[in-house]
């Protein structure tokens, strides 16, 4: 079995060359090969990759029209009125629909723990939680699930912990631990499946 080419691989499955060179070392680094790890690898890739955009967006996006809010969350903004003062204002609208929740008790919170890394981690409670489990100071340092190396680890220690065991139950299991729902299914499946051919062919 050949060693996977991380590079090629990522630009296969449809990441930009530039942007698949940016991040082919923090894969190398972060993610054990072996004949046993491949098709768990396959489905990582086909979630984080439609989570991130094909690793171009790893910082949540808060910035919303006023009619795009009353889309995103509804029973948050009903009417055109009480979504314009979050209108293109991250931090209002990270602290409006995440403060309170997610671990997020301080003043800023929502904002400061907003959805960065490949598979968007959001909450206080969250980066608490993977900061041990990485080794990296995340609470204090937020910012770093947006670098490469940092957000991949947290990326795979939280899909080992919470979505890798549902593998045997197939893409659909796999996406609602993930995103709770079954957004994008379609294209998580055809990444999974050619994340899948591509591993088995190296």
């Amino acid at each position: 079995m050949d060693a996977i080419a991380w590079t090629a691989l990522l630009v296969d499955l449809g990441v930009r060359p530039q942007t698949a060179g940016r991040w082919a070392d923090a894969f190398e680094m972060v993610l054990e090969d072996s004949p046993g790890q491949r098709v768990g690898l396959a489905y990582f890739l086909g979630q984080i990759l439609h989570e991130s955009g094909m690793l171009e967006h790893v910082e949540e996006n808060l910035r919303y029209s006023a009619e795009r809010l009353t889309a995103v969350w509804p029973t948050r903004f009903p009417t055109l009125e009480s979504a314009r003062p979050y209108a293109y204002n991250a931090p209002a609208l990270a602290e409006k629909v995440y403060q309170g929740r997610l671990g997020n008790t301080e003043p800023g919170d929502g904002y400061k723990y907003r959805g960065r890394g490949p598979l968007q981690v959001t909450g206080r409670a969250n980066y608490a939680a993977l900061g041990p489990m990485t080794g990296l100071p995340l609470v204090e340092s937020p910012d770093l699930l947006a670098q490469p190396h940092a957000g991949l680890l947290a990326a795979a220690v939280w899909f080992g912990n919470n979505a890798s065991g549902k593998i045997p139950d197939g893409v659909e299991a796999v996406t609602r631990a993930v995103n709770g729902g079954v957004h994008g299914l379609a294209q998580r499946e055809a990444l999974t499946a050619l994340a899948l051919q591509k591993l088995t062919e190296a």
